[in-house]
């Protein structure tokens, strides 16, 4: 259950528009991965704050209540238990396991969105390669509405 969790607030995270805002430079960022992508791609403390933020979502997920819903899904009305119970009860994780489980994911989140700014310029290449194979393979299918000779 928590593997899930720590994979759910990995996605969250990677979709948060946090993650691109700019902040002070206390000194010079490298040199960007790659022609077109932004430098804080692929600059360290970028990754940290990631994980940073992955732990933040984490917790905040432990404190998710999910009793109601549960009772829902049986078919049945929500009692006052079911509306005191989180995913924190429910998983029975522990401070210290949950921090645990965090400080693991964030090695995970930096080697994930390293492999990403190692990626994303390859995956650009294809699909642009793509779309130019398929406008010429498209160039010369007639269309339904151009008139006849």
């Amino acid at each position: 259950m928590m593997h899930r969790l720590m994979c759910l607030a990995l996605l969250g995270a990677v979709a948060a528009p946090a993650a691109a805002q700019s902040y002070p430079q206390p000194y010079p960022l490298p040199a960007p991965p790659a022609a077109g992508l932004p430098p804080e791609l692929g600059d360290p403390r970028t990754l940290d704050q990631l994980g940073n933020m992955v732990g933040a979502v984490t917790r905040a997920f432990m404190n998710l209540p999910v009793g109601e819903v549960e009772a829902a899904v049986e078919g049945r009305p929500a009692t006052r238990a079911d509306r005191a119970r989180t995913v924190r009860s429910v998983t029975g994780a522990s401070e210290r396991e949950l921090d645990q489980e965090i400080e693991a994911g964030k090695g995970a989140v930096k080697q994930g969105g390293a492999a990403m700014v190692r990626t994303l310029p390859v995956i650009r290449d294809a699909l642009n390669r793509a779309g130019d194979e398929i406008a010429r393979a498209t160039a010369n299918v007639p269309q339904p509405g151009y008139p006849r000779r």
